[in-house]
Formats: C-alpha cells, structure tokens, sequence
C-alpha cells in the first residue's frame, strides 16, 4: 500500500495567481485595451489602475468587455494588495456576466492568498466548471487550496494534474517537490 506524506513549509512559497495567467481579454475602446495589457504585463502603475477606471466610466463596451476590465482592473489592484477592491470589482464584473471564470478564479485567488483554502474551494470550482481559458492554473489553485484545508491527497492529485497539463510551468513542479509517496 501506498501514501503520501507532505513536507512542511510548503505554505512559504509564493502563490502570484493573477495577471500574466488571467488578464481577460477585452474588445472595448482603447483604455480598456491598456486596461487588459496592464493586468496581462502586471502594471499596476497609478496610471494603470486609472485607464481602467476611465474605461469603465467613460468608454461604451459590450456587457462582456465591462465585465472584463471589472476583472482586470480587479487583478491591478489585487497585485497592489488592495484586496477588499479586488473583490468588488470581481463581483462587479460577476453582477454583469455571472458566468465568467476568471472573475471566480480571481475571487478564489484572493482567498487563498489569506491562507482560506476552504472559502476558496467552492469559489475555484465555479470557475473551473465554467472552462477557463488557463484549466491548469485553476486546477493548481484548487490544489492549494485543498492543501491548506488539510486534504492533502486531493491536493497532491490536483497538483500532478496541472503539471500534466502544462509540464513546462514549474510552480506545479515546485509544490509537488514537497510531496513524496511511501509504500506501507
């Protein structure tokens, strides 16, 4: 028989969900498109934060692309550790397109960011049911977070999972460094 013990210390690692994996594509005027690129290049420059916010008041967009810069604006200021902003802006852009992912992914994000495996969970697993774009970086977060609820085996399956999908990413790699399985 086999199973898996974890190695300490693995919540010291850096957990950057956000931006270069899930900036969401938008098609609107030109400060949501500098809006996007900002959360894409992880410019969380004032002047970013800005062209997000005069997209959002100014620009006329499809429900879609507002819901979009919600998400990317959301990720600008999630990289600023304005997380309760974050948030906001994660539900804002879920009032307008419910079935978004990387607004879920996002709001699971940031819950794993505060160490809260088990509010991120159900939130993760909305986003992953609705197909997003980046399927190993949502499965990896919901491998993080059931790491941090304790449910090691779940995470360990996840883990390898997201490092089958995308073997070149080294984060997946990195967590499961800390894994090791034994025969009983």
């Amino acid at each position: 028989m086999r199973s898996l013990t974890f190695a300490a210390g693995i919540a010291t690692l850096a957990f950057p969900l956000y931006a270069s994996h899930s900036a969401t594509i938008t098609l609107g005027g030109p400060f949501s498109q500098l809006c996007y690129k900002a959360a894409l290049s992880q410019d969380d420059r004032d002047s970013s934060l800005e062209d997000c916010t005069r997209s959002l008041n100014e620009e006329a967009m499809e429900n879609s692309d507002r819901a979009a810069t919600y998400v990317n604006r959301g990720i600008l200021r999630m990289i600023r550790g304005n997380d309760s902003a974050a948030d906001a802006d994660f539900d804002a852009a879920l009032s307008i397109q419910h079935e978004l992912p990387d607004a879920w992914l996002n709001k699971g994000f940031l819950r794993i960011r505060e160490g809260n495996g088990r509010e991120a969970l159900p939130l993760l697993q909305q986003g992953i049911d609705r197909k997003p774009e980046n399927v190993a970086l949502a499965i990896f977060a919901r491998g993080v977070a059931y790491e941090q609820m304790g449910d090691f085996n779940a995470a360990y399956r996840d883990l390898r999972r997201a490092h089958e999908l995308q073997p070149r990413w080294s984060m997946p790699s990195e967590y499961l460094a800390h894994y090791r399985l034994v025969s009983q």
